[in-house]
């Protein structure tokens, strides 16, 4: 069994939370964690803590920005965030957690079950 505690010590007690939850899931879900899935489970936490700190940095700092020379930007945390929810969402579409990648998968496994009635 994988401790999510261990592995994500260097993280914010949110991430680490967040990694122990995904991680009984997929264990319940598929009976193991894979070794192989390391780099992908690493890789969530990794891109979890960045929206984490982006939505930190947005709440304190405002959507815009105030530049050296005054000219107002969008902070660049907005960009930051967008593209690690980005590969979260990819991530976690991998896994088969979200709604829509659910519903695929109760289409595949109807069609199977379609088919092997009809070879029957």
């Amino acid at each position: 069994m994988i401790s999510a505690k261990v592995i994500y010590k260097d993280y914010d007690k949110q991430v680490i939370t967040y990694m122990t939850n995904l991680i009984k899931r997929l264990e319940s879900q598929y009976g193991q964690i894979n070794e192989e899935w390391r780099v992908s489970l690493d890789l969530i936490a990794f891109n979890y803590d960045i929206i984490r700190k982006c939505q930190v940095d947005i709440l304190k700092n405002g959507l815009e920005k105030t530049d050296a020379r005054g000219r107002m930007s969008k902070n660049p945390s907005l960009m930051i965030c967008n593209q690690a929810q980005d590969h979260l969402f990819k991530l976690l579409n991998s896994f088969g957690l979200n709604l829509m990648s659910k519903c695929k998968m109760k289409d595949i496994e109807q069609d199977q079950n379609d088919l092997e009635d009809l070879i029957s």
